[in-house]
C-alpha cells in the first residue's frame, strides 16, 4: 500500500461518511462508477457531449480513487485484475473526454457492471 493510503487508513470512515463497513464504501464508489458510465453513454447518444464529458470525467475519478484502494500484496491476482479493468476504465473515458472517441465506452461500462454484480454478493454475504 502506498504511504499516502496508510494515513488514510487511518482515519474514522464512519465519522466521514456515516458507513462503519469499508465493503460498503467501495460498493457505493462501484455504484456511482457504473452510474456515472450509464449517463455518459445515454448523453452520448442524445448528442449531449459536454454532458457526457462531466460524466465521463466524474466516472474516472471514481475508478481512480478504487483503483488507489487495491492492496496489491493481500489482494493477489484479484488485485491486479481490478487494476486492469479500472484502468480500461480510465483509458476508455480519457479516449473519449480528450478525443471524443467513445468505442471503448460500452466495455467501460460492462466491465463496471460485472465488478460491482460481485461486490454487491461480498457484500450481502457479509451483512
Amino acid at each position: 500500500m502506498s504511504k499516502n493510503f496508510n494515513n488514510y487508513s487511518k482515519i474514522n470512515a464512519k465519522q466521514l461518511t456515516g458507513i462503519d463497513d469499508p465493503k460498503v464504501i467501495i460498493f457505493e464508489l462501484l455504484n456511482g462508477l457504473k452510474s456515472k458510465l450509464q449517463l455518459t453513454i445515454a448523453d452520448i447518444d442524445k448528442g449531449k457531449f459536454k454532458k457526457a464529458k462531466e460524466n465521463a470525467k466524474k466516472a474516472q475519478n471514481i475508478a481512480f480513487a478504487l483503483r488507489k484502494t487495491l492492496d496489491f500484496q493481500n489482494g493477489g491476482e484479484v488485485a491486479e485484475n481490478l487494476n486492469f479493468i479500472y484502468g480500461h476504465i480510465h483509458v476508455a473515458t480519457e479516449k473519449f473526454i480528450a478525443n471524443d472517441k467513445n468505442d471503448l465506452m460500452t466495455s467501460a461500462y460492462y466491465a463496471s457492471s460485472e465488478i460491482l454484480d460481485g461486490w454487491k454478493g461480498l457484500v450481502e454475504k457479509t451483512a
